[in-house]
This record gives C-alpha cells, structure tokens and sequence, in this order.
C-alpha cells in the first residue's frame, strides 16, 4: 500500500529537520498544509512536494519560477522610468500606489523593473481614461501631480 501522507517524524527526517521545528512552523503558519486527525498530525505528500516546489530556487538570488528572460526592450528601475517620463517616482516604487493605478511592472529576483513601453502605453490608457472620465489637469503651476505628469507626456 503507497503511502499518502507523513506524520511528522518521517517529514522531519525527510528533510533533516527536528519535528520541533516542524511544530514551530504550525504555530507560525509557515510550512506545508496539514491534517490533524485527533491528537496525530499528518502531511499529505502532494502538500509536501508542493512546499518543496514552491521552496525550489534556481540560484540564491531568484526563485526558479521568476526567471524572466530579456525580450526585445531593456527592463529599467523605477528611477530610470522616472526620468524618462517625468513621472513621480513614488508612484512606482510605492506598492499600493503602484497596484491601484495598475503601472505594469515586474520583479527580476529581488528587484522591481519596469519596460518603458509598457509604461508609456499604460500612461496614454491612463490619460484617456481620466479624459473620457471628465477628469481634468488642474492648473495650479505650483504643484506638480500625476495628472500633470501624464499629460505631459509625448503622444
């Protein structure tokens, strides 16, 4: 008969840890799912091998899902995308800011990239859409704003 599941001892051998460690990580939320069937805690083996996949790594600066491979146009940092379209950089650095206004980005390992392009495309959507919405650049000098700062923008 295959086995489904490990109970704790056998999953701390099977990866070289004590079962204390295997305890602690339940109490954190961390590691793979469980069932707890009475007082016996068992570790079906698709959670299992699912937790190594998602721990597999391809170099010690990535995760080996997250590989991106370099097309045609240059991934650039928030700054350099800033510059170039004279767009504030907090807007792209700052993660609620930048989901919200849905600014299509990337992380290569660690670090947050950008495709001009895509930018740029998502700026000229972004323009229109406020436009069709009635929204307007307002005409303070004073201040510079997002509005402002897409409406600049090259056609």
């Amino acid at each position: 008969m295959e086995k489904i599941a490990l109970n704790e001892i056998e999953l701390a051998k099977r990866w070289g840890v004590s079962p204390k460690t295997l305890q602690r990580w339940r109490t954190e939320g961390r590691g793979p799912q469980y069932l707890k069937l009475s007082k016996r805690v068992v570790y079906p083996l698709d959670q299992i091998e699912s937790y190594e996949h998602e721990a597999l790594h391809a170099s010690t600066w990535e995760k080996g899902d997250d590989v991106i491979v370099s097309g045609s146009s240059q991934w650039l940092s928030a700054h350099q995308v800033a510059t170039a379209t004279s767009l504030p950089v907090y807007i792209l650095t700052h993660p609620q800011v930048r989901e919200s206004l849905g600014i299509p980005h990337a992380r290569v390992g660690k670090q947050l990239r950008f495709r001009l392009d895509e930018v740029m495309a998502w700026a000229h959507r972004w323009t229109a859409e406020s436009a069709a919405a009635g929204i307007e650049v307002p005409a303070d000098e004073r201040r510079r704003t997002l509005l402002k700062a897409l409406a600049s923008l090259p056609a």
